[in-house]
């Protein structure tokens, strides 16, 4: 298990940290984008997306009806052969991408496909590469020099964190790995207000509650936020997202407690429980 928690006051860093696949914690980065370019006047957080019936908070909520590829039993199976992947277009036809699940705004579903969309915006409105937009409006402004997208099976397979192959071209939304340092470093500069200003902020972390079980996870009240995972209860206010891929998971979250904590945990495994159940056990030590 490889672990990074960060607070105002001390850090505590594996001694032999390495890049990983961050999986869905992509989705905050997206999130993050998206927001600085709502800050800087290009659209309305609850504008219309590209002339769609949903908003571009519909898409970061997972409300806004999208369909999603991890419903269709073909991409599993395609994914676990290692079959090559498929096209956007092709992929975008097998989910009907658009006949919406529900209304906008009428029910929640979460859906890749919707990041997807929000990963072509940022490429078109800052026009550029994801990964170079990343580096020069996110990354390098914070320090951080090990995240990037990773785009190929070779680039993948480089990390070394899997025992068999995988093309990264499956993850349509994009695939940002780096350092559990790297991932704190963003999280916690994020949510300590020195990215977004204080209302987008606030929008971001706003809770649209979810009301079913999460089984073993960590969280009593779970809630979704605009590119975050939330829970807010008197024992457990965290902000974050989890991950997971082919035979291994990903955490990042900020405590907000009496000394604000940010853990990110990487392990081999398929129980996102484990990575999040040990990202509330660090956070504790920091109490």
């Amino acid at each position: 298990m490889i672990y990074s928690v960060h607070s105002n006051t001390r850090s505590v860093y594996p001694e032999q940290d390495k890049v990983v696949p961050w999986w869905s914690f992509t989705k905050t980065a997206i999130a993050t984008l998206i927001l600085r370019l709502i800050e800087q006047g290009e659209f309305e957080l609850d504008s219309q997306f590209n002339g769609q019936p949903y908003t571009y908070r519909q898409l970061l909520q997972h409300t806004s009806g999208v369909a999603d590829y991890a419903m269709l039993h073909d991409y599993h199976k395609a994914v676990a052969s290692g079959a090559e992947p498929w096209s956007r277009s092709e992929m975008l036809a097998r989910i009907e991408v658009d006949k919406l699940l529900f209304p906008p705004g009428k029910g929640w579903r979460y859906s890749n496909v919707g990041y997807l969309l929000l990963k072509k915006e940022i490429e078109h409105r800052y026009g550029g590469s994801f990964n170079g937009t990343l580096q020069k409006h996110l990354f390098l402004p914070l320090g951080i020099k090990n995240a990037r997208t990773i785009e190929t099976m070779h680039a993948f397979d480089q990390l070394n964190v899997s025992n068999n192959s995988y093309d990264p071209r499956w993850c349509y939304h994009g695939l940002i790995g780096g350092t559990t340092r790297d991932a704190v470093t963003f999280l916690h500069a994020l949510m300590s207000g020195q990215v977004l200003s204080k209302p987008l902020l606030e929008e971001m972390c706003t809770p649209y509650n979810l009301d079913f079980d999460v089984g073993d996870r960590p969280w009593q009240n779970p809630a979704i936020g605009l590119g975050l995972m939330l829970n807010h209860s008197e024992t457990l206010n965290t902000m974050g997202h989890t991950g997971q891929g082919p035979q291994s998971c990903f955490a990042a979250y900020y405590f907000d407690q009496e000394v604000p904590v940010t853990v990110a945990v990487f392990e081999q495994t398929h129980s996102q429980a484990l990575v999040e159940k040990k990202a509330v056990e660090l956070a504790k030590t920091f109490k």
